[in-house]
């Protein structure tokens, strides 16, 4: 799974649980905002055209908190995408294919019955350039990130 973490290191006491709540509160925004990018500027055509969606619904965010920090993650992957980080970081090299069946219609380039045949292990040579989805992304939110920090803690310093 391919992680990318936006992290601010703020020093919190109790004088300010305002200030506290509105950085909560604006890292979750930035979260769900990097996450939308993701999905659907970079997912939806922009980078990779969908064909299942299971990539594009693999993102997911969460924001946790400890007792000085406030940290937003954006992940994507899983079991049902370990092509995601191929994907972000491109591939070049050889991928072991496992035996299976395959449905051949032609033969020789003339249309046959439908026949399922077996085809053996082998091994194949890939080149996949990076398509940087989560990146570039990231790059995209990171440069509104201190902006929206700073407004935060006024926000919380002034009371809004």
């Amino acid at each position: 799974m391919s992680d990318t973490r936006v992290d601010v290191n703020v020093n919190f006491n109790d004088m300010n649980d305002r200030i506290r709540f509105e950085i909560r509160r604006t890292i979750n925004a930035l979260t769900l905002k990097l996450q939308r990018t993701v999905q659907e500027d970079m997912l939806t055509g922009q980078r990779l055209n969908v064909q299942s969606g299971r990539l594009r619904g693999s993102i997911s965010s969460r924001v946790e908190e400890g007792k000085d920090w406030i940290e937003g993650t954006v992940g994507a992957g899983g079991a049902l995408v370990p092509y995601a980080f191929v994907h972000e970081f491109g591939l070049t090299g050889s991928v072991e294919i496992k035996a299976h069946l395959r449905m051949i219609k032609q033969a020789f380039g003339k249309s046959i019955t439908p026949t399922q045949v077996n085809v053996k292990a082998h091994s194949r040579k890939v080149n996949l350039r990076e398509r940087r989805y989560m990146r570039d992304s990231l790059d995209l939110i990171a440069k509104i990130v201190p902006r929206n920090i700073d407004a935060a803690i006024e926000r919380g310093l002034n009371g809004q």
